[in-house]
């Protein structure tokens, strides 16, 4: 692999890496201020939940991204389709358990719901963005 692609890639990594963590505190942060306006603390588990999800899919995310990136970068279309697909199934299997624990309080339940599906279209909204630019301006092929 060339020295230039490289350094292109870990330089894609590196932003990726900077303004998603920029965005989940920033919503954080927003959610928290929302809940601070309300006197709520009863979805503060869901916020912390929903943060800890978009943090750890987003660095699984880049690292894997990588990974194709260097080792195959023509395939990054399948890549692109198959983690998303990967990252709804991990975010339902979040969601499910999630619910399963909460079962018993509909409030946070409805809350914790809404509060991770904001994470998560935000974030999907970030990755189909970021991505999409990134393969309009670098050829990494």
């Amino acid at each position: 692999m060339q020295t230039g692609q490289n350094d292109t890639i870990n330089r894609i990594a590196k932003q990726y890496y900077k303004v998603s963590l920029w965005i989940i505190f920033g919503l954080t942060v927003i959610i928290l201020l929302v809940m601070q306006y309300l006197q709520s603390t009863s979805l503060v588990n869901a916020l912390v939940i929903s943060a800890i999800f978009s943090l750890v899919s987003s660095i699984a995310y880049i690292q894997s991204w990588k990974s194709v990136a260097r080792r195959a970068p023509k395939t990054l279309g399948k890549f692109y389709l198959a983690a998303s697909a990967l990252r709804m199934l991990a975010a339902l299997l979040t969601v499910v358990v999630a619910m399963f624990i909460l079962r018993r309080e509909n409030s946070a339940m409805i809350g914790f719901a809404a509060m991770f599906v904001g994470f998560y279209i935000v974030m999907l909204a970030f990755d189909c963005i970021y991505f999409a630019q990134i393969e309009k301006k670098n050829n990494i092929m």
